[in-house]
C-alpha cells in the first residue's frame, strides 16, 4: 500500500508542477529575433543559449554509435543553436535545436530521444525530422558519458536522466522557437525508441502539456525490471553455446511459421504468441552436437522464455524472449555489473551480478529508483484530455527489450484509461475478487473491446513481425526508421510513423496499417501491412506473399482477450500487494 500511495503522491505532485511550469513558460514573452546569431544569449527558464550558428553547408557530425561519420545533407540552410540548462545546481543538460529557415518551417516542434544510457545528443534522429521542416531538440540528459558512471553521488542527475531533461528541453525549445520565429510552434511532437520510448511515455505520463502527440517506439519503460532482466539473461547465456542459436530460431520456425498467418518463405514468425515451441525437443540424444542441446541448454532457453521471476514467490518479474528471436539472444554488460555498482549499490565497484538476489535486492531496485524512472503508469488520462494522441510500436523479434511488455503495458492502459479500473481502490478480497466502482463502472465487469475502442481514440499500438529492436530484422520496418541508420520508406502517413502522427493530430485521422518494407542493399524486396493491435496480417494464402495486397488485417480476438485478462489480473494483485508501482508485469 505505501508504494501505491508513494506513486500517486508523485503523480500528483508532478502534475501540479507540469502545470506550474507550463504557465510560466506561455508568460514568458520573448521578442523575435532578426537572425539565428542573435539567439546567442538568449535567456532561458533554466539555462542560456551558449551559441548559435547559420549551417549553409552539408554538416558533418559523428552517428550515435561514435563510430561511422554520416553528413547531414539539409535540402535549406538551418540554425544550430546549442544550450545549456540548469534547473538544479548540479543539472548540467546540453540541448541543441535545429530550426530551418523561416520560409521552410513547417510550423512545427519536434523533440527527439536516445537511447541507452545516451551521454550525447542524437544528431541521427534530427535529421529526417529537419528535412521534413520541423525545428527538431534533443539533450544528452545530463551527462556526457555511455556508462551509469555519471550517476554515483549525484541523484539530481538521476533525476535529469529519468524524467527532467526532457521536460526543460521541451520548455527551452518553444521558447527559442518563437526568439527566431515570432511565435510558438502551432503543435509540437516527440519520437524516440529504445530509452527514447521511454521518454516519450514519460512525457505523457508526466508532462502532459509538452507535447500533442508522441511516438514511444520499443519503449524502456519499466525500466527497473527490464534491467532485473538484462541480469537474469545474462546469467542464463554463459553457459550456453550461442553458435546454437540461430539453430534454435530455424526450429522454431519450421514449427511454427505458416500457422500463425504468415508466409512458408519467411524467417521469422508473424506472431509469435501462437507457437507453443518446447526446446526439449532439441535435447541431444547422447553427446552434445551443433545441432541439439544440453540439458543445461534446454533449461536455459525455457527460462528465458519465462523470463525472470521471484523464487520465493513465484511471481513473475518481467516478460521473457519471444519464440523466434533466439538468434539476436545478447547479454548486455553496461546494464548489469556497471549500473548497478553506480546506480544501485551505489560507490560499491567490486559488486558483481552474479550475487544479484532476485528477491531482496529487486525490492531495494524499486523501493530507490522505480517511483522516479519508470514510466508504465497506465493512467493516461490527462494527456488525453488535452487532446493528446500517442503511437506506440514495437517489433516482435526485438531482442534488447522484450516486446511482451509493450503488449502488456498497452493492456493496462486499455484496462485503466479505456475501462475505468480503479487504482485507488483496494477492497479487493484476498482471493482475488474485486469489488471496487469507478466513474459508474463495474471492474468486474470491463468489456475488453469497448475498452479497446475507447483507448484506440488516442492510443494506437503496432507490433511489427520480424522486425528487431528499434529497426532492422528480417521483416518489413521502413514505417519506423527515425534515424538515418535505416531505409526510410515513401514520406507519407500510409508509409511513415512521424507523417502518420501528424495527419492524426492535424486532421483526425488515426492511423490503422502502415505499409513498410524491407530492403535489402537499398532495394524493397518485400511491402507488407502492418497493423494496429489487436488486428494481425494474414496471408490470403494467394498471390505475391510481398506485396501487401497479398494480405488481410484481421482481429485476433482471443490473442487479445488471453492478454487482456492475464495483465488485468496482474493490475489487480499488484494493487492487492502495494506494488503498483512495478506495473506492468508479464
Amino acid at each position: 500500500m505505501r508504494l501505491v500511495k508513494h506513486f500517486v503522491v508523485a503523480l500528483t505532485f508532478f502534475a501540479a508542477m507540469a502545470a506550474a511550469l507550463a504557465l510560466t513558460d506561455r508568460a514568458h514573452p520573448v521578442a523575435a529575433a532578426t537572425a539565428c546569431t542573435d539567439l546567442v544569449g538568449l535567456d532561458l527558464q533554466d539555462g542560456t543559449v551558449l551559441s548559435a550558428t547559420d549551417i549553409t553547408a552539408p554538416f558533418l557530425t559523428a552517428a550515435s554509435s561514435g563510430t561511422a561519420m554520416i553528413t547531414v545533407s539539409a535540402p535549406f540552410p538551418f540554425c544550430l543553436v546549442k544550450a545549456q540548462l540548469t534547473p538544479t545546481a548540479d543539472s548540467n543538460i546540453n540541448m541543441e535545436i535545429w530550426l530551418p529557415a523561416k520560409a521552410n518551417w513547417n510550423g512545427k516542434f519536434l523533440g527527439v530521444g536516445n537511447g541507452a544510457l545516451t551521454g550525447a545528443i542524437w544528431h541521427t534522429s534530427m535529421v529526417r525530422p529537419l528535412r521534413d521542416g520541423y525545428a527538431v531538440a534533443n539533450s544528452d540528459l545530463g551527462h556526457q558519458v555511455s556508462t551509469a558512471n555519471w550517476a554515483l553521488g549525484h541523484p539530481e542527475k538521476v533525476i535529469d536522466y529519468a524524467y527532467r531533461g526532457d521536460h526543460v528541453t521541451a520548455l527551452a525549445g518553444k521558447v527559442i522557437v518563437q526568439a527566431l520565429y515570432g511565435h510558438r510552434p502551432k503543435s509540437s511532437y516527440f519520437h524516440g525508441c529504445s530509452n527514447g520510448g521511454h521518454q516519450a511515455l514519460m512525457e505523457a505520463e508526466r508532462f502532459p502539456d509538452d507535447y500533442d502527440a508522441i511516438i514511444a517506439g520499443a519503449p524502456w519503460n519499466q525500466w527497473t525490471h527490464q534491467n532485473v532482466e538484462f541480469i537474469w539473461r545474462a546469467l542464463r547465456l554463459e553457459n550456453f553455446n550461442t553458435a546454437k542459436l540461430p539453430v534454435i530460431t530455424s526450429a522454431v520456425v519450421a514449427k511454427c511459421g505458416t500457422r500463425d498467418g504468415g508466409v512458408s518463405t519467411d524467417p521469422y514468425l508473424n506472431d509469435p504468441r501462437d507457437c507453443q515451441f518446447n526446446p526439449k525437443t532439441m535435447l541431444c540424444p547422447g553427446a552434445d552436437g551443433p545441432t541439439c542441446l544440453t540439458a543445461t541448454e534446454v533449461d536455459a532457453v525455457q527460462k528465458l522464455y519465462d523470463g525472470p521471476s521471484n523464487p520465493d514467490t513465484g511471481q513473475n518479474l518481467f516478460p521473457g524472449f519471444e519464440r523466434g528471436s533466439e538468434f539476436g539472444w545478447v547479454a548486455f554488460g553496461a546494464f548489469v555489473n556497471n549500473l548497478f555498482q553506480n546506480m544501485v549499490f551505489e560507490n560499491d565497484p567490486t559488486w558483481d551480478f552474479h550475487t544479484f538476489n532476485f528477491t531482496t535486492d529487486v525490492q531495494f531496485f524499486d523501493d530507490k529508483l522505480a517511483g522516479i524512472i519508470n514510466s508504465n503508469h497506465p493512467d493516461l488520462s490527462a494527456f488525453r484530455a488535452r487532446g493528446g494522441k500517442l503511437i506506440m510500436w514495437q517489433g516482435w523479434t526485438d531482442t534488447t527489450l522484450e516486446p511482451h511488455n509493450s503488449v502488456n503495458y498497452y493492456n493496462s492502459v486499455i484496462a485503466v484509461t479505456g475501462g475505468g479500473l480503479d487504482l485507488n481502490d483496494h477492497s479487493h478480497d484476498h482471493d482475488g475478487s474485486d469489488h471496487g466502482r469507478r466513474k459508474g463502472r463495474d471492474d468486474d465487469h470491463i468489456r475488453p473491446r469497448e475498452a479497446l475502442e475507447d483507448t484506440q481514440d488516442f492510443f494506437r499500438f503496432f507490433m511489427a513481425p520480424g522486425v528487431n529492436h528499434c529497426g532492422g530484422g528480417n521483416g518489413p520496418n521502413s514505417s519506423f526508421a527515425y534515424t538515418v541508420a535505416n531505409t526510410p520508406g515513401p514520406d507519407d502517413p500510409d508509409h511513415d510513423i512521424l507523417q502518420a502522427l501528424d495527419r492524426w493530430a492535424q486532421n483526425g485521422i488515426p492511423p490503422r496499417t502502415f505499409i513498410a518494407s524491407h530492403f535489402t542493399n537499398g532495394v524493397a524486396d518485400s511491402t507488407l501491412p502492418i497493423c494496429a493491435y489487436p488486428k494481425v496480417a494474414r496471408y490470403k494464402g494467394k498471390g505475391d506473399p510481398t506485396v501487401p495486397g497479398s494480405f488481410v488485417c484481421v482481429d485476433d480476438w482471443d490473442d487479445f482477450e488471453r492478454d487482456f485478462a492475464h495483465e488485468l489480473h496482474n493490475i489487480r494483485s499488484d494493487i492487492r500487494r502495494g506494488t503498483l508501482v512495478n506495473l506492468p508485469q508479464h
